[in-house]
């Protein structure tokens, strides 16, 4: 790309996994970084391959890493992925690349470390990308924490892949709601741990009564103080310490 990048509006390339999450990082990042050029970059089987992979495997790794080279020598200025399950190859393109770069839930899991629950129930549609959630939730929060430290129960909402592919909003509140009631005595707040299940927030912090904290706007707001703000080319680290471990991986059974 030709030009100065500081006279040019910030490019954020915005690498997905499924379908499912290009309407709710488009609708976060129009609200929480409304400057920034948005390039997205779509391999629609990446999550379906993880899920009958039972995980990320090498060669699902190189295709995601694949797409973030891509996004970087077409100019972007700052690379987010929208999928929780592929955080742990950012390690990999952070060490190629100086520029910011987010996973779907740096910002997330920084913000539940910060207000310091009892407990949480970390809720997403496939039972790999949950374990992985909550394997690097706890790795977060037990860099960031002295003393208690806030558990974390990781749940698989039946039918949420299904209802967000689709569209279709009211089965993906009920299918969340359903996951969730069962825990409403014992955690403090929800947390939706993929960028699909955004559009539910709202009608499922209503329907438990409970705080429920989503992704895309905490990223959409980290992506701009970190990339927007003088244009530096810095990777992006959130505030709480031990929140990208370098030894994260996916388990892939």
């Amino acid at each position: 790309m030709s030009g100065n990048r500081a006279d040019r509006p910030c490019t954020v390339a915005v690498v997905h996994a499924t379908p499912a999450s290009v309407a709710p990082t488009r609708s976060a990042l129009a609200e929480g970084f409304p400057e920034a050029s948005v390039w997205n970059l779509l391999d629609d089987r990446l999550m379906s391959d993880a899920e009958e992979a039972g995980g990320v495997t090498p060669d699902l790794s190189d295709r995601m890493l694949s797409l973030i080279d891509y996004a970087v020598r077409g100019g972007a200025d700052a690379v987010l992925l929208s999928c929780s399950l592929y955080g742990s190859v950012l390690e990999q393109a952070r060490r190629r690349y100086d520029l910011p770069m987010l996973s779907s839930d740096d910002a997330l899991f920084a913000e539940v470390a910060r207000r310091r629950f009892g407990s949480v129930l970390l809720l997403g549609p496939l039972a790999p990308a949950v374990r992985d959630s909550v394997n690097r939730l706890e790795r977060v929060l037990s860099g960031a924490q002295d003393g208690e430290r806030t558990k974390v129960i990781g749940r698989t909402a039946t039918g949420a892949a299904e209802a967000a592919a689709h569209d279709d909003l009211g089965a993906l509140e009920q299918s969340l709601t359903a996951a969730a009631t069962p825990y409403l005595k014992d955690v403090d707040a929800v947390v939706l741990g993929m960028f699909s299940l955004a559009p539910a927030h709202a009608g499922l912090e209503q329907a438990l009564g409970l705080p429920v904290l989503s992704a895309p706007p905490l990223a959409a707001r980290a992506l701009r103080e970190s990339a927007g703000a003088g244009r530096a080319h810095t990777s992006f680290i959130p505030s709480v310490p031990g929140s990208i471990p370098d030894s994260s991986a996916v388990e892939a059974s």
